[in-house]
């Protein structure tokens, strides 16, 4: 969804993609049984940070004209804000009780909605101004397949942005809260596990590497990843949340000065992936 899925409870990436597992658990259940409470998620301080920084990047390089396609637009947090700034937004949603609660939303004609899977709708080739997957990419069944789709809907000089935890940033959380073994099983497989309302949903890990080289099979240019929330990995979730009470746009500020330095990058929170369709 855009307009970032809450993270696992603790997420991991590699440099190499992990040998293939056993089957995914589908992540629809558990964002049916999220949807009616929903924004609730982002009154908490460090997804509401990093929602904060993801869309101050994301809004630098908004395209003069659309549409953009939301990829997992949930109860559509990211269309509204797009909406509001005069775009046309396509949003991809398969949960059932998303769609419910974004229709109840009523965002208005300028919002298309498309029901299904980012991996299975059709959208026309070289369309699109941005195509955004701000916390659903980790649930497809093949990431780089799934990147490849987001590079064809969108026209010469359109962009492509995803965000999705940090493999290298969950191991080092995990071992920062002393549970080792769980941050080597995540290592070893590349995956991570969301728990929430009685559901779980297995999801892709991913790390900087990765990914970049997953825009550039894609013909993506100019490709650029960000870590959000080093912070949270070095402090620990709880003093970060206390660092963020006492001084938002300090602590904020401190984190668009390491963002900014592609050397961290893995060691955030979350990564966001940023790369360009050549032309124009």
């Amino acid at each position: 969804m855009a307009g970032r899925r809450p993270e696992p409870d603790h997420p991991v990436s590699a440099t190499e993609p992990a040998t293939p597992g056993p089957a995914m658990r589908p992540s629809q259940p558990l964002y049916d049984a999220l949807a009616g409470d929903y924004e609730a998620h982002f009154a908490v301080a460090h997804r509401r940070a990093y929602d904060t920084l993801a869309w101050e990047a994301v809004r630098a390089l908004l395209p003069e004209r659309g549409p953009i396609v939301d990829a997992g637009c949930g109860i559509g947090r990211w269309a509204a804000r797009l909406i509001e700034l005069g775009y046309e937004v396509v949003g991809i949603e398969q949960a059932q009780q998303m769609l419910a609660e974004l229709r109840r939303r009523r965002l208005g004609a300028r919002l298309r909605i498309l029901e299904g899977s980012m991996e299975e709708v059709e959208l026309p080739a070289g369309a699109a101004g941005m195509v955004l997957a701000m916390g659903s990419l980790q649930y497809a069944r093949d990431p780089e397949a799934t990147i490849r789709r987001f590079a064809g809907w969108v026209r010469p000089g359109g962009m492509v942005a995803v965000l999705v935890d940090s493999l290298v940033g969950l191991v080092l959380e995990l071992l920062h809260d002393g549970k080792d073994s769980e941050a080597l099983e995540r290592l070893r497989t590349r995956r991570g596990v969301f728990r929430q309302a009685g559901q779980a949903a297995d999801l892709h890990l991913l790390d900087r590497a990765r990914l970049e080289r997953a825009f550039a099979a894609a013909g993506l240019v100019e490709v650029r990843v960000a870590g959000l929330l080093v912070g949270a990995v070095a402090a620990g979730r709880d003093r970060l949340a206390g660092l963020l009470a006492a001084d938002w746009h300090g602590r904020l500020a401190i984190e668009r000065a390491l963002a900014a330095d592609p050397l961290l990058a893995d060691a955030g929170k979350q990564l966001l992936a940023m790369g360009r369709r050549p032309g124009l």
